[in-house]
């Protein structure tokens, strides 16, 4: 019996087409007739030159052609790199997602202690070191809040940690454009340029609109210094139901992709081709607590939405998953994050961001990081779908064994039990005095194990040495001492 391979991934979906036409639409009719506030004055240049019209720079309205053009002209497939040059990932809405951590916040989960503290860069460098160790966490985004130094350092220090101690790629938050021009100083050097950064970029830049429909000027700044240089660049804003966006999901979702495209209109229209990464992280204004909730099933539904009408315009997406706003690492972070995982990867969020995310983003855990690679390994089984061909149909073997006939000593079955998951931190003993304890315990003994013997790939130590200068270079243009303090108690 011969037959071909079938192995079609999982359909799923949130949206029908006429209701992804029926947002975008909207989308677009915003931007037609409500229009986009801009602070920023190229840009807004751009848009006059281009027919958009500029007469109230509160309302800057911006007509379905521009936006249409700059979907045709922005790029649907992106390649992303290693610090050593090598490729990384696709983000081409086919290839899957793609797992992001952030190393970096104002208070940190110590594994150690397992009690939250405010961070410390030691702290940054661990999260890092650990992520580097984890096969399914494959990017950093960096997002300082940490206080021990002025912000204007501790973007960049944040960005330099992730190249002194690991080679994946790396998204920044960033806070100034002189920050984001360290930065890409930093990467052009241990890429050897700024031809061979653009080449083969392990730096993706990012900046917000302030919802409600708001380019802020240094955010605007931001996008057009990386389409400049042609650098990929990732636009999301933070609508909030209820609060900054109507209390309905659809209204929510047609601002949140409105604004991302008006960007995306002016930095095609600053270089043509410029990779933009397109996204939005919506949630929920917690009517009891009034936080933005990190863990609310609506933020993962209307992020899955998003993506599916990004994919629709043919834009690769920038989603969210791996946080919680619960402030240990338990069940409720656990279902959290499995919820968001399996959203993410069913609709097909390319780069996905906010992995290790506690307590309303207002911490990070190591230990939320580990358990999240799990996941995801646990979420790929589902994603990969069941591969039917004549080997794995197994007609042959089941007509030879036939009846009461047993499997498990067939070389069959040793050729495929290890396509099985096994699980690293969850506990499968049917024997209660062979436990293996908690699973909270297993994760904090793995995450434990990785910061104790993990070594990450070193840079060159000549390339270190004046990667040191160039940060002691940002100290003193700041006026403080070169250390990293420790968090006041």
């Amino acid at each position: 019996m011969n037959i071909n391979c079938h192995n079609d991934k999982p359909q799923f979906r949130i949206l029908t087409e006429k209701k992804i036409e029926d947002l975008f639409g909207a989308a677009l009719q915003i931007l037609e007739r409500t229009g986009s506030a801009f602070d920023c004055q190229e840009a807004i240049n751009l848009l006059g030159d281009a027919g958009a019209d500029i007469s109230d720079p509160n309302k800057v309205k911006i007509p379905s052609r521009l936006v249409e053009q700059a979907i045709h002209i922005a790029p649907g497939m992106i390649n992303i790199y290693d610090r050593d040059g090598a490729p990384a990932f696709v983000l081409d809405r086919k290839s899957g997602s793609h797992f992001g951590v952030q190393p970096d916040s104002m208070n940190y989960l110590d594994p150690y202690t397992r009690q939250r503290r405010p961070f410390k860069v030691q702290d940054i460098i661990d999260h890092i070191r650990i992520t580097d160790a984890l096969e399914n966490i494959e990017w950093f985004f960096t997002c300082p809040g940490y206080s021990v130094v002025p912000g204007a350092l501790a973007e960049r220090i944040s960005v330099l940690q992730c190249a002194l101690n690991s080679t994946k790629p790396i998204v920044a938050e960033i806070l100034t454009v002189d920050g984001l021009h360290s930065m890409i100083e930093t990467c052009e050097m241990i890429a050897g340029g700024e031809d061979q950064l653009r080449r083969k970029p392990f730096f993706i830049g990012t900046a917000e609109p302030v919802t409600p429909l708001l380019q802020g000027k240094e955010a605007m700044e931001k996008g057009l210094i990386c389409a400049e240089k042609g650098l990929p660049h990732v636009v999301y804003g933070m609508p909030m139901l209820g609060a900054t966006v109507p209390a309905t999901l659809a209204g929510c979702i047609a601002i949140g992709v409105a604004e991302v495209l008006a960007e995306l209109v002016v930095l095609q229209l600053k270089n043509p081709g410029t990779p933009v990464i397109c996204g939005s992280l919506p949630s929920v204004m917690d009517m009891r607590t009034t936080i933005f909730s990190f863990g609310a099933p609506e933020m993962s539904l209307m992020v899955g939405a998003i993506t599916e009408i990004y994919h629709h315009l043919g834009l690769p997406v920038f989603g969210t998953a791996g946080c919680s706003d619960a402030a240990i690492v338990g069940a409720q972070a656990g279902i959290e994050t499995t919820y968001q995982a399996m959203l993410s990867s069913l609709t097909g969020a390319d780069l996905v961001h906010d992995v290790g995310i506690i307590y309303h983003d207002q911490m990070v855990s190591p230990e939320l990081t580990v358990l999240f690679d799990e996941i995801v390994e646990m979420v790929k089984v589902t994603t990969r779908g069941i591969e039917v061909n004549s080997d794995t149909l197994s007609m042959d073997l089941i007509e030879r064994l036939g009846p009461k006939g047993s499997y498990i000593a067939d070389p069959h079955t040793f050729k495929h039990f290890k396509d099985f998951w096994m699980p690293t931190v969850f506990d499968r003993s049917y024997d209660v005095s062979k436990s293996l304890g908690s699973c909270e315990d297993q994760i904090n003994k793995k995450t434990i194990a990785i910061l104790e013997n993990h070594e990450p790939k070193a840079l060159d130590p000549e390339m270190v040495k004046e990667l040191k200068k160039l940060e002691k270079s940002w100290f003193d243009k700041e006026g403080v001492p070169y250390v990293y303090p420790e968090p006041a108690e």
